[in-house]
């Protein structure tokens, strides 16, 4: 054989062992690669996993009354998948059938707020013989269902309504956010207020079931298995249903009597009312930080949201984004707290050595510092005053001149002793999380580092960045009474005053009480301390004494807003404050202490009303109302706002 025969015969050999090596590569795998592959995906092809929400735990007050419970609800769907026109003509016959207007039928129907891959609730709460009339004339309702649902129920109406929150249908943020969780799409979850502060305790654990299905995805005899899960547990709350009732009333009304008021700020450019759009009120038990009462004005009704929240009920909680109802202003509204926050300022002042409890000061009505002349409010003078009595008839001219040596101290280098303000604002809990369960905003304590950050990121030029960055006298000036860039929340404010009434115990502001589980056992809350804060006897003495003159003294801010009150054997104390808004009504605040022993009060009741004057004309009264209903008192038929004297208007 030839040379070249031989590379030939070589040359098929090759093949040909190739073309065998393949084909039994090829063998194998289809005997042993994929077979196990296959099975597997045979077997999730031919089942699916059914999962349903088990019933949702109760949500319940300080005494064990029920704010939120699941319960059945008949309820009509409609199927997203018909035509515009068939759709049309199966709620005309709904709205007839159903005696409700068809509007409201579509705006359910459309809503944004239900999930577009799910059968759109139009009505719950349906009549056994509606539900026969539609089931027995299938025809006359194609893609309509008559399905048993389970919902929430708010047996005490809008009561805290911005507390508890609502539920609604998992949306893909939810899904994102619990990721590693079991939630599914048309799950319902906790969107806000205690539902989603205590979403996993109160969801529990789904039922599920393993289930055969044919190539049509239809199931196909019992249930593979069955995973029962449990119920959610029962949440308990600090909120007292009496409390918060009383203060949600008081709120509404003095916020209404308020809107038909004079607006005496703005006199002398014509005659203008009270616009007093929205407020808030909130009572701190003082020695545990507890939440008795948490009202925000206007409020909604949690209902709306059972089944899918219509798009006309939608619209009027969002429709304005400056005062929406959903907002719970208590915890999140951020004001100027005006002459509330010279309980800083006093503090500050004594434990930095800027003036002492018992130095005077005469206030002549106006001080001018700085080039500035800044005065009282109508300019009135009090002549000589020191810490209690500045307390009591609220002199801005004696903090005002606080503030300005504040930044001296801090102008000529002792940075530590100069940011004394700011430190004692910190050390109280402003500009920072309370870390309450509820969603809060943070308020502001203007230094010198923010406001060159504020400019840095605001001017374009670098003149304009170090004209507005700067740190100038009436950054310190203003905030010693409340204004300029300083804000807070009303939860802030109260739980400030709440460590200064318990003698330095600064609290985690919480509305947890106990948890209930599923076996009877009741898991209760520990309250954290956030820090204590210490206050020189003498300095505290004199506060304490001046803001129960504000109260009592003739010549306190809140005196007249106090009158016929039972001082004697309810002692109160607070504070006074109105706070200028640029281009708005000034905002009405008042801060009282009650309850327990004259020298550490018991109870804290902040109230914020925007818009509404001065604080002793509607804020006051507001606290009044609250704290007479809390000792069971009633109110003297007397409008809940007062009329504004000519002095003590704080």
């Amino acid at each position: 054989m030839s040379d070249n025969s031989r590379v030939r015969v070589s040359i098929v050999g090759i093949v040909v062992v190739a073309l065998f090596s393949t084909l039994l590569a090829r063998l194998w795998f289809l005997q042993s690669g994929p077979e196990n592959s296959l099975k597997v995906q045979a077997v999730v092809d031919s089942t699916r996993v059914l999962q349903t929400e088990n019933p949702r735990g109760e949500i319940l007050d300080d005494n064990g009354q029920v704010l939120v419970s699941d319960r059945a609800s008949w309820a009509i769907t409609i199927d997203r998948t018909l035509s515009k026109r068939t759709a049309d003509r199966v709620i005309g016959q709904l709205a007839e059938q159903l005696r409700v207007p068809a509007a409201l039928l579509e705006s359910q129907y459309e809503s944004l707020r239900q999930s577009p891959l799910e059968p759109a609730v139009v009505k719950l709460d349906v009549s056994l013989p509606d539900r026969l009339a539609i089931l027995q004339d299938p025809e006359d309702y194609p893609g309509v269902h008559v399905v048993e649902l389970t919902v929430r129920s708010y047996p005490k109406g809008d009561l805290a309504a911005q507390v508890l929150g609502y539920v609604g249908e998992v949306d893909a943020g939810d899904l994102a956010r619990h990721k590693h969780s079991d939630y599914q799409a048309g799950d319902e979850i906790g969107k806000a207020g205690a539902e989603a502060a205590f979403e996993s305790v109160l969801r529990g654990k789904p039922r599920s079931e393993t289930v055969e299905v044919d190539p049509r995805g239809q199931q196909v005899g019992d249930p593979v298995s069955v995973d029962r899960g449990s119920a959610g547990d029962n949440v308990t709350l600090t909120i007292d249903s009496h409390d918060q009732r009383a203060a949600q009333l008081a709120l509404a009304q003095g916020i209404l009597s308020a809107r038909g008021l004079q607006d005496e700020t703005v006199a002398k450019k014509g005659f203008a009312l009270l616009k007093a759009p929205a407020g808030a009120a909130i009572v701190l038990d003082a020695d545990s930080g507890a939440v008795l009462a948490d009202a925000s004005f206007p409020t909604y009704q949690p209902s709306w949201w059972v089944g899918g929240i219509s798009a006309k009920n939608y619209a009027t909680l969002t429709s304005d984004p400056n005062n929406s109802p959903l907002l719970n202003l208590a915890t999140q509204g951020q004001y100027a707290p005006g002459s509330t926050f010279k309980l800083v300022s006093a503090l500050a002042m004594t434990k930095y050595n800027i003036r002492g409890v018992a130095d005077f000061y005469t206030d002549s009505g106006s001080v001018p510092l700085e080039g500035t002349v800044f005065h009282n409010a109508s300019n009135e003078s009090f002549g000589p005053v020191d810490l209690q009595q500045a307390l009591t008839v609220s002199s801005d001219a004696y903090f005002y001149t606080v503030g300005d040596a504040f930044w001296h101290v801090w102008h000529k280098g002792d940075t530590s002793r100069g940011l004394g303000l700011q430190s004692q604002a910190r050390e109280l809990g402003f500009g920072a999380a309370t870390h309450f369960e509820l969603d809060e905003a943070t308020g502001r304590v203007p230094d010198p580092a923010w406001v060159k950050a504020f400019a840095d990121a605001n001017y374009k030029t670098a003149t304009e960045r170090k004209q507005n960055g700067t740190w100038y006298p009436y950054d310190d000036i203003f905030p010693a009474v409340g204004q300029g860039d300083l804000t807070v929340t009303p939860l802030q404010l109260a739980n400030a005053y709440a460590a200064f009434a318990n003698g330095g115990t600064l609290w985690q502001p919480h509305i947890e009480k106990a948890v209930t589980t599923g076996d009877g056992k009741v898991v209760g809350f520990v309250p954290k301390v956030i820090r204590r804060v210490s206050f020189d006897p003498a300095t505290r003495a004199a506060m304490l004494a001046g803001f129960q003159g504000a109260i009592a003294n003739s010549k306190g801010t809140a005196y007249a807003a106090f009158q016929g009150f039972p001082l004697a054997t309810i002692p109160v104390a607070g504070k006074t404050g109105t706070a200028q808004v640029a281009g708005k009504g000034d905002t009405s605040l008042f801060v009282g202490m009650f309850g327990g022993i004259p020298d550490h009060p018991k109870y804290v009741v902040a109230v914020v009303v925007e818009q509404a004057g001065f604080g002793a004309q509607t804020a006051a009264p507001i606290a009044r109302r609250i704290i007479e209903a809390m000792n069971g008192l009633t109110t003297p038929q007397t409008p809940p706002v007062v009329a504004i004297q000519q002095t003590s208007q704080d």
